[in-house]
């Protein structure tokens, strides 16, 4: 059985999470927890192997709950109503969450990524998104590669190549990692990053490493370790006023 507690400042949410974690099958609820001052204590007392809880609650938000924690001995999904920033935040970072309203065949992918192993997290996971929280700028951004996690700097990308659902992230220092996200994921991501653009549909540039542009019916970027990157026609004029700023 696969040991559960909820954490929700908000008694409906608590309530359906139930309900819906009792359909699921091989699931022990061990508490559902609404004043998140009581939730670290109660984690390590009842030492559960996943813990849902919410990113916004009063007194302590998620990620404070966590910070109590040196390690973290369970792994951790977040759910949150929509609020952009948090879900941008969670996304950078490769951690999983929930979308609320949650639904059952959630409930069941997040128990299969578990039994896969693939639920992932680290201490240094949630110590970024906890300065974020605080109002700080997070300058990395977790890439889910095939050992576990690799954490980059976001100023050491140099342009990313998406094909399909797959999308290869190009270093500085010459480096590929390949993840199985789309380039959209990483466009959404990086959109309030003013280094970053997406000039076609299968790219996007870091503008420091932009070596040249040749002019052309949508152009031609030229990246400084020698990639040729076309620019869409209708992308040419948003890249130009870009450009010309820095």
């Amino acid at each position: 059985m696969i040991k559960v507690v909820v954490i929700d400042d908000e008694k409906h949410c608590l309530v359906t999470m139930e309900y819906l974690l009792r359909q699921a099958k091989e699931v022990e609820l061990l508490a559902c927890i609404q004043d998140s001052r009581e939730a670290a204590e109660q984690i390590r007392i009842l030492k559960p192997d996943i813990v849902f809880i919410d990113v916004q609650m009063p007194n302590l938000s998620g990620f404070e709950v966590l910070q109590q924690f040196e390690v973290l001995p369970f792994k951790v999904v977040f759910t949150t109503a929509y609020d952009q920033y948090a879900v941008k935040a969670l996304k950078m970072n490769a951690l999983d969450y929930l979308q609320k309203p949650v639904v059952l065949e959630e409930i069941k992918e997040v128990l299969e990524k578990y039994h896969q192993d693939q639920l992932l997290q680290t201490r240094e996971q949630i110590s970024q998104i906890y300065r974020f929280s605080e109002g700080k700028i997070l300058d990395t951004i977790a890439l889910s590669v095939q050992e576990g996690l690799m954490f980059v700097k976001q100023e050491d990308i140099t342009y990313i190549e998406g094909s399909g659902c797959y999308s290869n992230i190009i270093m500085v220092d010459g480096t590929k990692h390949l993840v199985s996200k789309t380039i959209a994921v990483f466009e959404d991501v990086l959109l309030d990053n003013p280094l970053f653009f997406r000039p076609h549909k299968s790219y996007m540039v870091n503008l420091k490493f932009i070596k040249q542009y040749i002019r052309g019916e949508g152009g031609e970027i030229i990246m400084k370790d020698g990639k040729s990157i076309a620019v869409s026609r209708n992308k040419k004029q948003d890249f130009l006023n870009l450009f010309q700023r820095i």
